[in-house]
């Protein structure tokens, strides 16, 4: 059950409902949600990264795997990796853009010798 209250606002008296306060809170919460989902959908995971690179290297272990520069819908990803029987680490820094169905594509890959 609602009911008007009094409210003080900038040296005015208005009335609004009980409940309105509440509601605001709420939209703002679910506006903020939202854009959040909206961001992280135009990003590329780091899980989504490591499986297309495993599906391609099933042997290889990732020793690290972190996205580096990018803008929306294109993301450079850096792997470092050892081979099997090796203790040496290897790097490679992959491009990834975004398809229209919303997948990622490797489009170049890039061997870091150090």
């Amino acid at each position: 059950m609602s009911y008007l209250v009094p409210i003080k606002n900038q040296n005015k008296m208005t009335w609004q409902h009980e409940k309105t306060g509440h509601c605001r809170y709420f939209l703002v919460s679910l506006v903020m949600f939202s854009a959040l989902i909206f961001i992280s959908c135009g990003r590329l995971s780091k899980k989504t990264a490591n499986e297309i690179f495993m599906k391609e290297n099933p042997t290889y272990t990732i020793v690290l795997s972190e996205t580096g520069e990018g803008w929306e819908g294109v993301a450079y990803h850096h792997f470092l990796y050892k081979k099997p029987n090796e203790d040496k680490v290897y790097k490679e820094i992959w491009c990834f853009v975004q398809q229209e169905n919303g997948t990622w594509k490797v489009t170049n890959r890039e061997v870091v010798k150090e």
